[in-house]
């Protein structure tokens, strides 16, 4: 295995974080500093980072429902309550796959090895994400259509969402939202081209996994596909 999806498999760091390491000399390998990215890892080597003696645990992924109010980082500089703050501590070393922002909640996937991360994170994966979202505002049966063929707001194309309408009151309506892409702030983004407010964001599904009974704040562990393993144990 490649010395960089060593250290992001062990769950110590991102593969982005894991080349900026090697690059600066913090990764020690059989006693000698290594800054080649590709140098293979076998298993009886040693591989110390930052004066961590690093390991590959079995691979796991979580399910955690995401309370509103809460950020997705393990620190904020203005001192908000992060996912961090509410996580058993048993549970601190988990990678968040993706993010939710302050306000949304629902789903978050969390796991301790950054090449599944990674793996739901890119966008050529094309890794389905659905939403429940409260609306308000003017709401026509033609938006499906606009959101179905993607839309361009402040500068940025958004692809294909699929939605579907779930409930509608007067100017309060509910959609299911069905989409690939994951740009930042993507759903409230939509919502400002429609001029809509958004009421309430809720993920409900994230690839094969789907938030079914969890409550807030709770976590589970799930079952890791075939495809995520194949893909984690692939050197």
């Amino acid at each position: 295995m490649r010395l960089s999806k060593f250290i992001s498999s062990s769950g110590y760091a991102s593969r982005r974080k894991s080349d900026v390491l090697i690059e600066n000399g913090f990764v020690i390998v059989n006693n000698e500093v290594c800054r080649d990215f590709s140098t293979q890892i076998y298993e009886n080597d040693e591989v110390i980072v930052e004066s961590t003696k690093i390991s590959l645990p079995n691979p796991k992924i979580f399910s955690f429902y995401k309370p509103k109010n809460c950020l997705c980082t393990s620190n904020d500089p203005s001192g908000r309550k992060t996912i961090y703050d509410i996580l058993d501590p048993r549970y601190k070393n988990l990678i968040s796959i993706g993010r939710l922002d302050f306000k949304s909640e629902g789903l978050l996937l969390l796991t301790n090895n950054g090449e599944i991360a990674r793996f739901y994170e890119l966008p050529k994966n094309k890794i389905l994400r659905a939403y429940l979202v409260d609306f308000m505002g003017d709401f026509k049966n033609s938006d499906l259509k606009d959101m179905k063929y993607g839309i361009k707001f402040k500068g940025i194309r958004y692809g294909e969402v699929t939605a579907k309408l779930i409930k509608i009151k007067g100017e309060r309506f509910t959609l299911e939202l069905l989409l690939t892409e994951g740009k930042n702030r993507e759903i409230r983004n939509i919502a400002k081209y429609f001029k809509w407010n958004v009421l309430k964001l809720k993920r409900i599904q994230h690839g094969e996994y789907k938030l079914s009974n969890l409550n807030s704040s709770e976590i589970k562990e799930e079952k890791l596909s075939k495809k995520i393993l194949n893909l984690v144990n692939k050197n």
